[in-house]
């Protein structure tokens, strides 16, 4: 019994030492669910602040949502309306460039032919004006000239008589002619139609315009001596346009001197003189030596004059 009793003894006394660890525990579940309950009111009031603001949060957005609507649809209507005006222009521009296009086609298919025409007028008006100047420079260079071949020959013919007159003299003076009855041979003949391609042959001065003595032939362009004397002789030759032209005074069928226009610019004069002892009978003339072509006027630029001087 006393065995039973020990381990009856021993047996409560385990189980108040379990029933007061049972109390501990639940002394301390106790605590814990005064916890878990004050962190449950914690979480309540924290829950019931997130609904406020997620409910403050949500009517925001609806707002927003509202504004971002409204506006969607004023930018919708105000894009709309900048379509309509865009498409307006663009149809007018269209409208434009296809008039643009019609009119650069025209102007493709003009344009070449006005070109063609103005450059026609101004190449005709050019030509026009270079023929003018050249002509009225040609005319110009002619006169001028033609003057300093008149005025040549008026010294020639100045210095002739100058000669003329003092071998009348001298021979006056020695008595050795009759002053009553002097012995005049002279002459001075041109030509006054240019020939741009004469190149050989004599050049037949056929305008006689002093013939004393009768001596020149103007049908043959031959000198023939009446008489035996000292005689002079002087040519002018001018170049057709810028040729070369050369010429010789023959004596007999003897070359003597030559006279040359050298083309080197438009129009050139040449000239030589020579002096003869003639015999009765020789004759003298001027013949092509080489170039082609004279110029003259109808006041002779080119010509042949002679004279006795003893």
């Amino acid at each position: 019994m006393a065995g039973i009793r020990q381990i009856a003894k021993d047996g409560i006394a385990d189980s108040k030492e379990k029933i007061e660890g049972l109390k501990s525990e639940l002394q301390g579940l106790k605590e814990t669910e005064e916890n878990l309950e004050e962190r449950l009111v914690e979480q309540n009031k924290t829950g019931l602040n997130l609904f406020e603001k997620l409910t403050k949060f949500k009517n925001e957005m609806n707002g927003f949502q509202t504004d971002i609507k409204t506006s969607l649809a004023q930018n919708n209507k105000n894009t709309s309306e900048v379509l309509s005006d865009i498409k307006v222009q663009v149809r007018l521009l269209s409208t434009s460039l296809m008039g643009l296009d019609q009119r650069v086609k025209q102007l493709d298919q003009t344009v070449p032919t006005r070109l063609e025409e103005n450059y026609k007028m101004v190449s005709s008006q050019m030509s026009n004006i270079s023929a003018n100047i050249l002509e009225k420079t040609n005319e110009s260079l002619h006169s001028l000239k033609s003057e300093i071949a008149k005025t040549k020959y008026d010294q020639l013919k100045l210095s002739a008589a100058i000669l003329s007159l003092e071998w009348f003299r001298n021979n006056i003076s020695s008595g050795l002619i009759d002053s009553k009855a002097p012995m005049v041979v002279a002459f001075t003949a041109g030509v006054t139609e240019s020939k741009s391609y004469w190149s050989s042959g004599n050049l037949i001065f056929s305008t006689i315009i002093y013939n004393e003595g009768g001596a020149y032939d103007a049908s043959t362009g031959v000198f023939t001596s009446p008489t035996d004397g000292i005689f002079v002789f002087y040519v002018t030759i001018t170049a057709y346009s810028s040729n070369t032209i050369s010429v010789d005074i023959v004596k007999n069928r003897s070359s003597s001197v030559r006279a040359l226009a050298y083309g080197g610019s438009s129009y050139q004069t040449g000239t030589n003189m020579a002096v003869f002892s003639l015999g009765r009978g020789d004759k003298v003339w001027v013949k092509q030596h080489s170039g082609q072509g004279f110029y003259t006027a109808s006041t002779p630029i080119t010509s042949f004059t002679g004279f006795m001087i003893s």
